[in-house]
């Protein structure tokens, strides 16, 4: 008996051990505004592995849930100058027009080019990943878009400059923060119709979702420092906190993205300028913590699925910062050229 144990024991270790050889690499996509990609950066090595041509100025990024598929925000070239006698300029080539991109993940290749008017922003995805919901900071618009066919099935008019979106966990509302008028949108996504506008603070920039079900979403605020709470089962305001320990620079540090700990507990805020993240304990609704030179420029930041580690996409410095959370240390940066603007984790 004590022989078999002993077999069973070796053989468990055995298969533990060859699962964990044939685990799936943890691997960052990146959107480069300037370089108008996708660059796939494996973080083990560190460096990168690949990238894809999606277009002028890629934007906000949504993987679908199993993985398979990037739905690309792509702005398109910025607004030409008329042509002689006051001629339209040309329209872009297919390949940089504005839209909605869908990347292959494992092939590394777009497969699908959705047009919309310039100047998509933010994107996500209902909970089937049939509709993807398009934010356009021109058109002041929230586009409802048939992941299959292509089809724009609504539009919706918001406030001014939307940028980041997200889709409540039962499918059933969109928020969009509206950088321009600072608010936060609810839409109710069956009709498409506002539920309502929400105070957001001075220049809302993105829209993030409490993990595990929890009622609550995250808005940083670039004009002023705060981090407004929104009560996502009302849609109503539920506090603002003011955010401290931004550096004093020229130009101004303000906040730009964030992301929330697996178990909610924390909210990670990139800085700009500020050339640094601040560490934030919903609980007790304060900083309480710094990681300083990450990089020039954050804008766009991840969190492993474990939580034990931060990516941040650093426009200026054009790399990707790996950071210790644990020990509030930059691991390492990898070059990632062309602007890096946000940055997503595929498990």
């Amino acid at each position: 008996m004590r022989s078999c144990s002993v077999f069973l024991a070796c053989a468990a270790v055995a298969l533990a051990a060859s699962g964990a050889a044939h685990a799936k690499p943890l691997l960052l996509l990146v959107t480069t505004d300037a370089g108008g990609e996708v660059v796939v950066v494996d973080p083990a090595k560190p460096q990168p592995v690949g990238s894809v041509k999606v277009g002028a100025r890629p934007r906000s990024l949504k993987l679908s849930k199993d993985g398979k598929r990037l739905f690309v925000a792509v702005a398109g070239p910025p607004k030409a100058a008329p042509g002689p006698g006051g001629a339209p300029p040309p329209a872009p080539a297919a390949d940089q027009a504005p839209g909605l991109a869908v990347v292959d993940v494992a092939a590394r290749k777009v497969v699908k080019r959705i047009a919309t008017p310039s100047s998509p922003f933010g994107v996500d995805l209902s909970p089937d990943g049939r509709i993807a919901y398009l934010s356009n900071s021109e058109t002041n618009q929230v586009l409802a878009i048939d992941v299959g066919s292509g089809a724009i099935k609504k539009t919706t008019f918001v406030g001014s400059q939307p940028q980041g979106v997200a889709v409540r966990p039962d499918g059933k509302v969109v928020f969009v923060a509206t950088h321009g008028s600072d608010e936060l949108c609810a839409i109710n996504t069956k009709k498409m119709e506002l539920l309502g506008r929400i105070d957001a603070g001075s220049k809302p920039q993105m829209v993030l979702l409490a993990p595990g079900g929890a009622a609550m979403a995250f808005v940083p605020d670039e004009g002023l420092p705060n981090l407004t709470l929104v009560d996502t089962k009302q849609n109503t305001f539920k506090a603002q906190l003011p955010i401290s320990g931004l550096a004093k620079t020229t130009p101004p540090a303000a906040l730009q993205s964030a992301a929330v700990s697996p178990d909610g507990k924390v909210v990670y805020l990139t800085t700009g300028a500020g050339k640094s993240v601040l560490i934030v304990d919903v609980e007790k609704k304060t900083v309480v913590g710094t990681i300083e030179g990450v990089g020039a420029f954050p804008r766009g930041i991840a969190v492993s699925p474990d939580g034990k580690k931060l990516f941040t996409a650093n426009s200026s410095s054009n790399d990707v910062a790996i950071i210790d959370v644990a020990s509030k240390k930059v691991e390492a940066r990898v070059a990632v050229p062309g602007a890096p603007f946000a940055i997503v984790v595929a498990p």
